[in-house]
């Protein structure tokens, strides 16, 4: 060492030691800004994946271009821009972007195509579509050509989506949404069509431009109701969905099993229809036999006369408890008569169980004609709402007016109507107004637009409902014209009502809501051509009490 440096061992030690700290907390500071760079650079990321999947197309694009360079996602950062500028191309030509590898590309993505496919549908950005149902097949996804054939069809351009059909056949060859593409183009292959389906988008057929309707595979003519389709056209809307419930309407058709009749199922609270069907025969005859089909109401109209009878004022509980049932009685200058002699009457819950007639009758000579005919039109009666049945003889004398509060020879109900009334005791006492078509849709049935549906109407006081409840519980219980109807999966508040149609044999109406406490159904089942009362009754117990027991098994099930 040249002797002109002089090393100062001791001075160095401390000072190589304060060197070697500053380079370590260098060392540690450019790693701490390496890490909140790549942090914000993976939430950066996150980000833009989320956008993408809420639907912000230009906001994750966004994100996604300012990631593109980074050394760290860079490339999971382009893959997300070129899925971005798919999902918010909608262009009338759209393609899909280019990507050297499309597989590899969405798996960078790190965001599952379906659900923008399906969003993209269902917000009908046709161009979109097509520009991601491209990536999607480029990535190995066959659902991608459905998706490119669905959006063809839904921009009215049929032959386009015939030749990705014909090119890519294994696509639409299985089940699934393939297939329901296939099915969709060949139902508009003839001519032009609206398709129809169910209120969970189940496709049960299509109407043409001369308003024929022609069912889907699976599907029963008879369980479509005609007056759902009347104001469908294709070139005023080329998809519909309409209220009814295909599961529920094919297990209240096998429930029915042959009988002549109808059943209609009803949204207590809004009015949908989610049944309207009648049996082969009776839906021959033409129109729409559940909105159609007027008969005598029977004993159904009994919760009616109770009701004008709250409505005055008094209480028919008590007001029957003091009658005796002797099994006929004199109205002026005829004589009504019961099933049988009920005795002397426990009140309201007992009356309605056994239907005794004489009650009612009672109680609607006590209030007068006019309470009753009032209260018939409060109940929808010469209403303008689609089914409405009508009073046929609002006048006549003591005799007429007993017939009257018992539901014989002066009115007339349709099944509709009768569910409708029903679903008067759901809840709060409003009487829906009813509506068969939820919303008019496209083609594919991916893109519903809902329709308003009609407003209820306030029949009853809300304080009256768990009255009437509780005496209809009596109907099914020990003693009941609907003993043992209801299962306990299922348990209903139900009315039964019998009569004669001359030359027409004996129908019954049984109505009831379900299930309780808190019923999502309004129910109105009609058997008709019977030869006698006794048999009319058993026919439709038995039909009740199976569509009951299923509707119990699948509230079980779900």
């Amino acid at each position: 060492m040249p002797d002109w440096i002089v090393v100062d061992r001791a001075r160095l030690r401390p000072h190589a030691r304060r060197i070697v700290a500053g380079l370590v907390l260098l060392a540690l500071v450019a790693v701490a800004l390496v890490s909140v760079r790549n942090a914000g650079h993976d939430a950066g990321l996150a980000e833009g994946r989320r956008l993408l999947l809420e639907g912000d197309f230009a906001g994750a694009a966004a994100r996604f271009q300012a990631l593109a360079g980074s050394s760290r996602v860079g490339r999971q950062a382009r893959a997300g821009l070129a899925v971005a500028r798919a999902a918010g191309d909608d262009s009338g030509e759209a393609a899909a972007p280019v990507v050297a590898d499309a597989r590899a590309a969405l798996a960078d993505a790190g965001v599952p195509l379906r659900p923008l496919l399906d969003g993209a549908m269902r917000t009908r950005r046709y161009g979109a579509a097509t520009a991601l149902g491209r990536l999607a097949a480029d990535g190995g996804d066959p659902s991608g050509f459905a998706y490119q054939a669905a959006a063809s069809i839904e921009r009215a351009r049929d032959e386009e989506a015939r030749a990705v059909i014909d090119a890519h056949p294994e696509a639409f060859r299985d089940a699934g949404f393939g297939a329901e593409v296939a099915t969709v183009l060949a139902m508009m292959a003839a001519a032009p069509a609206t398709v129809v389906r169910d209120d969970a988008g189940r496709v049960l057929g299509s109407v043409d431009t001369g308003g024929r309707f022609e069912p889907a595979s699976g599907v029963r003519r008879e369980w479509v109701p005609p007056l759902a389709l009347r104001a469908l056209r294709p070139e005023t809307t080329s998809g519909a969905r309409l209220t009814i419930d295909l599961a529920l309407t094919r297990m209240a058709a096998e429930s029915l099993a042959g009988r002549r009749g109808s059943i209609v199922l009803i949204d207590p609270t809004t009015g949908a229809v989610r049944v309207a069907l009648s049996d082969p025969a009776t839906f021959a005859e033409g129109g729409t036999p559940a909105f159609e089909q007027q008969r005598e109401p029977a004993s159904i109209q009994k919760l009616v006369t109770t009701s004008a009878t709250l409505r005055a004022g008094l209480d028919p509980d008590a007001e029957i408890a003091r009658m005796t049932c002797a099994g006929s009685q004199r109205y002026g200058t005829g004589t009504l008569w019961c099933a049988y002699p009920g005795g002397k009457l426990a009140g309201l819950g007992h009356a309605l169980a056994i239907s005794c007639n004489i009650a009612f009758a009672n109680l609607g000579t006590r209030i007068g004609r006019a309470a009753v005919v009032d209260e018939l039109r409060r109940f929808g009666f010469d209403g303008d709402v689609p089914g409405s049945g009508h009073v046929l003889q609002p006048q006549g004398d003591e005799r007429q007016l007993a017939d009257l509060s018992v539901g014989l020879y002066a009115t007339e109900i349709t099944p509709a109507h009768a569910a409708r009334m029903a679903a008067v005791f759901a809840a709060d006492g409003n009487m829906p107004g009813v509506f068969l078509v939820a919303a008019e849709d496209g083609a594919m049935g991916m893109s519903p637009r809902p329709l308003v549906p009609p407003s209820p109407r306030r029949v009853m006081e809300a304080a009256w409902i768990p009255i009437m409840r509780a005496a209809m519980a009596g109907v099914i219980g020990p003693g009941g014209t609907a003993e043992g109807v209801a299962p306990p999966s299922f348990p209903v508040a139900m009315k039964t009502g019998t009569a004669a149609t001359p030359g027409l044999g004996y129908h019954v109406n049984y109505i009831g809501i379900g299930p309780l406490p808190d019923p999502s159904l309004a129910f109105c089942l009609r058997v008709t051509h019977q030869p006698s009362s006794a048999a009319v009754n058993v026919s439709a117990r038995e039909a009740l009490g199976d569509l009951l027991t299923r509707l119990g098994e699948g509230r079980t099930a779900r």
